[in-house]
């Protein structure tokens, strides 16, 4: 069972509360959860275990169930050396024309034109500037690291280590997904 306490308060059960939201007693290896209904979606707050052999790492995830229209899809994550050897290797790396932000993501997409759209909202660039650690995207396993879903079915994510503590964060990152989530609708991007 997944420790979420911080003296005594269960982080998922205080998202809940502030954000009129859902609270999931975990069971089992399932965390609890925290979902949050907006407009026709629902973003979706708990930790993950996840292994590598013997070993294992706590992350915290946000995960939205979406409909793509367009097959468009997204990566945004924070430049780091691992990183770095990708980008000098050749993975792609798009630029949206904002020196400060291009300096510190790698942006992939199969859309330049969508991305750059996406990212030209200030509040959506700000908010994940805010995030110490960043991994947004767009795919299609559940969860994120978990089965495969469904052909055309996707979900828009968010993952980082550890366990986030602060209510704070954890609310600007609701706002970071309706941002992103009602620009996509917006974009015709999804349903």
């Amino acid at each position: 069972m997944f420790d979420n306490s911080k003296n005594n308060i269960n982080i998922w059960q205080e998202l809940a509360k502030e954000t009129n939201g859902t609270f999931t007693e975990g069971y089992s290896w399932r965390s609890d959860s925290t979902e949050i209904e907006y407009k026709n979606w629902k973003i979706i707050f708990d930790n993950y275990r996840l292994w590598s052999g013997k070993n294992s790492t706590q992350m915290t995830r946000v995960i939205t169930p979406i409909t793509l229209k367009d097959n468009f899809k997204f990566e945004i994550y924070r430049e780091g050396f691992v990183r770095k050897i990708e980008k000098f290797f050749g993975a792609q790396d798009i630029e949206i024309g904002y020196p400060d932000f291009d300096k510190a993501f790698i942006i992939k997409s199969n859309n330049e034109f969508k991305i750059k759209t996406l990212l030209r909202n200030k509040e959506i660039r700000n908010l994940i500037s805010s995030q110490k650690d960043v991994n947004i995207q767009i795919l299609n396993y559940q969860g994120i690291w978990e089965k495969e879903l469904p052909e055309n079915e996707f979900e828009l994510s968010y993952f980082m280590d550890g366990q986030i503590k602060d209510i704070q964060t954890l609310k600007l990152l609701l706002e970071l997904f309706k941002l992103i989530l009602d620009d996509l609708y917006q974009m015709n991007a999804i349903d």
